[in-house]
């Protein structure tokens, strides 16, 4: 009865291993910062990427400078990179960052609404 009960346990052991290869892992992952935000003129809010397998990023799309600037990270993690959004003028514009990891690529987007 103990082996029969030891050969299950294993058999669900070895699957659980074969779709951990398979399935994407959350080690693997990354996420962007919202989706969007909302900055008052004249402010700065950081926005961060996260995760285990960014390895280079840049901003594809810097949007409209008249509404918001942002700027590269200053911390030399490249896994968790941080980015400043600082509001500008009103109005509404979108950023997107690219991002490539080991294994996948990926574009995180967000807008930004600036206001008084």
């Amino acid at each position: 009865m103990k082996t029969r009960i030891f050969g299950h346990a294993l058999l669900c052991a070895g699957v659980v291993a074969l779709l951990a290869l398979l399935l994407p892992s959350a080690a693997w992952a990354h996420r962007c910062g919202p989706q969007t935000l909302k900055v008052k003129k004249g402010d700065t809010v950081s926005y961060a990427l996260t995760g285990s397998d960014v390895i280079e990023h840049h901003i594809f799309d810097k949007g409209d400078p008249l509404v918001a600037k942002i700027e590269p990270p200053m911390n030399d993690d490249v896994n968790q990179p941080v980015f400043n959004i600082v509001g500008v003028g009103n109005g509404v514009t979108i950023f997107k960052i690219n991002w490539e990891g080991e294994k996948r690529r990926y574009t995180c987007r967000v807008e930004v609404t600036v206001a008084e």
